[in-house]
């Protein structure tokens, strides 16, 4: 196994990953044209330098179901932060000696492996800037986690290749500021929430507003 790191300004939330990704399959490639093709890898740093909104933004984009077949493992820095360290603003717990609060990505993170599913599905006419990845459970659910790192909103439709959707369900994290934070007297300021997702002729619909991140959990028929 090789170990990486990455480390990314805050400022790059929004076109940073594209390059992550193109990064992690360069590595692909070099790594199957190498004398130990089965080589993985494991990410063992990687963050956004900071604990506002972008960083949560950075976390969602860099989803690594994409890369699962190269990146095996991987592990975010900072961890923990006492509130004090302020040099080290990038962490995603950070407590006092009477409370905590969760970093954006922390807060993201945790969503997406709540909404962990092993299997990868394609996505077809996903229109970029949105950046989107799904994957499959066991039970006729697929999971779509979408992240809009722009400042406009979308409205986003996702139709089964067959079928159609039976019920659908839709956590969101929008927070209206890049800057909106978690504090330890507001520890709960970005946090996910249910939103609105209709189905429309089979299709479920739902709108992503500027600069957030949502998972729709999908049901077919």
């Amino acid at each position: 196994m090789l170990s990486t790191r990455h480390y990314e300004r805050p400022d790059r939330f929004a076109d940073g990953p594209a390059r992550d990704e193109r990064w992690y399959s360069d590595l692909r490639d070099l790594i199957a044209r190498s004398r130990n093709p089965a080589l993985k890898l494991y990410v063992s740093e990687w963050n956004a330098q900071s604990t506002d909104w972008r960083t949560g933004l950075y976390a969602g984009s860099i989803a690594r179901e994409r890369r699962g077949d190269v990146v095996t493992l991987a592990a975010p820095a900072l961890f923990l932060r006492h509130v004090s360290a302020r040099a080290w603003d990038n962490a995603l717990i950070n407590f006092d000696a009477a409370g905590w609060f969760p970093a954006p990505n922390y807060v993201v993170m945790k969503l997406w492996w709540d909404h962990f599913a092993p299997e990868q599905v394609a996505l077809e006419d996903a229109a970029e800037p949105l950046n989107a990845v799904a994957t499959r459970a066991g039970d006729n659910r697929v999971i779509l986690k979408v992240v809009n790192p722009v400042a406009e909103p979308f409205v986003v439709e996702v139709r089964p290749a067959a079928g159609q959707w039976r019920d659908a369900a839709l956590t969101l994290v929008a927070t209206g500021s890049l800057r909106a934070r978690n504090t330890l007297s507001e520890p709960t300021a970005v946090a996910p929430r249910a939103a609105d997702i209709r189905l429309v002729d089979g299709a479920a619909r739902f709108e992503r507003p500027p600069h957030a991140a949502a998972v729709a959990v999908l049901r077919r028929h």
